[in-house]
C-alpha cells in the first residue's frame, strides 16, 4: 500500500496534464500512487495518460461528466494511501512538496491537513507576482482564519484519510461548485489542527479556463450561509455572517475584470455590512478602481486576517 494517494480529477485539460503528471513523478518522495479521474473529457486526456503506461503507480479512470467533486470523491474511494493529496491538471508541484508535507504530518500526529504556499503562474508557466496566502501561512486552529476567506489552494493540500472518513469528502451539490474545496477544509479545520508550510511548493495556474468569478462568488456565499447556520460559528470566527459575506463580495470586487462589476459588488458589500469598508479587502477594491494596474498586485494579494 502506498503512503500517499494522489487524486487528480480533470476535464478537458490535456494541454497541461502531462506537466502535472511529470511533477508527481519528479517528487523526491516516491511512495505514492496517482489516480487520474477523467471527468468526461472530450480532448486527448486519455492519450496523455497512456504515455505513462510503464509507470505502475499511475492509473486512469474514465467516467461520464459528473463534475469535479464527484470525480475527486471517486478518486478517494479508488485509492488506499494513509495520506491523500489533491492536484488539478492545470497546476504543478515542485519536487520536494510531498516529502516536506509527509514529514510535517509525521511530526504532528494531531494535524489533519497540511498545505503549502502556492505561487501563481500564467498559462505558459511564467511565474506571476502573487502567492497564496500572501503572508505566513497559519497553522494550528485555522477554522476562524479559513472562515474569513479560503487561503488554501487545493493542489497544495495533503490530508489524512482518517480525517476524510470522519468528515466526508467533497460536497457534490451544484451550489458548492467553485468553493467545494473550501467547504471541505472548513470541515477538517473544525476538528483538526492544520500545518501550513511557508514554502512555495505548489504552482497554481491562472488562465481563462479557471472557474468564473461569478460562480465562485455564488458558491462562497453559499458556504458562508451554510456554516453560519451552525450556532457556534459566529463565536468561533468573531465576525457576523453579514461581515463575512461582505468580505467575500469585497474580495470578488478587488479581482473584478471591469469597473462596473467592481462597483456593483462594492455597493452590495456596503449594504450587507457597512463597517467592512475599513477592511483591507475594501482597500484593495478601492485600489482596483482608482490606481493604475501596475500598482494593484500587492494590495490584491491580501490575507483574510487583514
Amino acid at each position: 500500500m502506498p503512503r500517499v494517494s494522489v487524486v487528480l480529477a480533470t476535464h478537458n485539460q490535456a494541454v497541461w496534464l502531462g506537466e502535472a503528471i511529470d511533477g508527481v513523478r519528479a517528487q523526491t518522495f516516491a511512495d505514492w500512487e496517482l489516480v487520474v479521474v477523467d471527468d468526461g473529457s472530450t480532448d486527448g486526456t486519455a492519450d496523455v495518460v497512456r504515455r505513462y503506461a510503464d509507470d505502475s503507480r499511475i492509473r486512469y479512470l474514465a467516467q461520464e461528466r459528473a463534475e469535479r467533486s464527484r470525480a475527486r470523491n471517486r478518486g478517494i474511494a479508488e485509492t488506499s494511501g494513509e495520506l491523500v493529496a489533491f492536484l488539478d491538471a492545470d497546476d504543478r508541484w515542485r519536487p520536494g512538496k510531498l516529502a516536506r508535507q509527509v514529514a510535517a504530518l509525521d511530526a504532528d500526529a494531531a494535524a489533519g491537513l497540511c498545505y503549502t504556499v502556492a505561487r501563481f503562474i500564467g498559462p505558459e508557466g511564467e511565474e506571476l507576482p502573487l502567492r497564496k496566502p500572501s503572508g505566513r501561512p497559519p497553522s494550528g486552529d485555522v477554522f476562524a482564519t479559513l472562515m474569513r476567506a479560503n487561503v488554501v489552494i487545493l493542489a497544495s493540500v495533503v490530508v489524512r484519510r482518517a480525517g476524510l472518513d470522519a468528515v466526508g469528502g467533497f460536497d457534490p451539490a451544484a451550489a458548492m461548485t467553485g468553493c467545494e474545496d473550501w467547504d471541505l477544509w472548513l470541515r477538517l479545520a473544525q476538528r483538526y489542527p492544520a500545518v501550513g508550510i511557508d514554502e512555495e511548493l505548489t504552482l497554481y495556474r491562472r488562465h481563462p479556463g479557471n472557474t468564473g468569478s461569478e460562480r465562485v462568488l455564488g458558491a462562497a456565499l453559499h458556504v458562508v450561509d451554510r456554516w453560519y447556520a451552525e450556532p457556534d460559528t459566529a463565536r468561533r470566527v468573531g465576525l457576523s455572517r453579514p461581515a463575512v459575506r461582505a468580505r467575500q463580495l469585497w474580495l470578488n470586487a478587488a479581482w473584478a475584470g471591469d469597473r462596473g462589476a467592481a462597483l456593483r459588488l462594492s455597493l452590495r458589500a456596503l449594504r450587507e455590512a457597512p463597517a467592512t469598508i475599513f477592511t483591507r479587502p475594501a482597500a484593495a477594491t478601492a485600489a482596483a478602481l482608482l490606481l493604475p494596474r501596475v500598482a494593484l498586485e500587492a494590495l490584491r494579494a491580501i490575507t483574510p486576517e487583514d
